[in-house]
């Protein structure tokens, strides 16, 4: 195919988020005497929409509480805590992002809130380098269903068959593949125990990703 653009995830694909997030849900549940289990959040919250966290959370821990309430807890946390910060950005992220800007054209799809994802993109000095940012505060259904890539897709003007998503969960992959994106998927030491077989492939890194695509392409 004749690659247009690449189509990047947020949390745990550009920057280090995920160890943040945990803390902040086990604020939120602290006041039910709770801890998070470290297994149960890398296995089955990891790249997880909010709203679904909050639910496994109910079930995992027979918490007394109504799934909203929860989703509100951690959103004012989320708040809270950019207010005053940002993600840090993944191991070459920025030289990555700067790479193939100059090659393709880039976009951003996130199951993350807005908030998030601008304060990652404004504290890197990333926001001028994608076309389209897409998060899960602009739709109806968040991953793993395609509805954040088909935006990105639409607002962009492009075809499925063109374009490249980076994933770093399984569903995340899920997501990207059900628009019908061909996905590369970064298998971090967290998600050992994710389904990536319907990515076309599966590196160790951000920067193994630029390579692939640049060596697959001949970019």
């Amino acid at each position: 195919m004749a690659l247009q653009a690449i189509l990047f995830d947020h949390d745990g694909t550009l920057v280090d988020s995920e160890a943040t997030h945990l803390q902040l849900w086990r604020q939120v549940v602290a006041p039910f005497g709770v801890e998070i289990r470290d297994q149960d959040y890398w296995e089955l919250m990891l790249g997880v929409p909010v709203e679904r966290n909050a639910a496994d959370l109910i079930r995992l821990y027979g918490l007394e509480a109504e799934a909203a309430d929860l989703v509100n807890a951690k959103l004012d946390a989320n708040s809270r805590f950019l207010a005053g910060s940002f993600f840090p950005a993944m191991a070459g992220a920025d030289n990555v992002l700067q790479d193939l800007a100059g090659r393709l054209r880039l976009g951003l799809v996130s199951g993350s809130q807005r908030n998030c994802v601008e304060a990652s993109l404004q504290g890197h000095g990333w926001t001028s380098l994608f076309e389209q940012v897409v998060t899960g505060d602009d739709v109806r259904r968040n991953k793993p269903q395609p509805d954040g890539y088909l935006k990105a897709l639409e607002l962009m003007q492009l075809e499925a068959c063109h374009c490249l998503a980076v994933e770093d969960t399984e569903v995340g992959v899920r997501a990207a593949q059900a628009a019908g994106l061909p996905v590369i998927a970064i298998r971090s030491p967290l998600a050992g125990s994710h389904d990536f077989s319907a990515a076309c492939a599966v590196v160790d890194s951000l920067t193994g990703a630029r390579d692939w695509i640049t060596t697959e392409f001949k970019l």
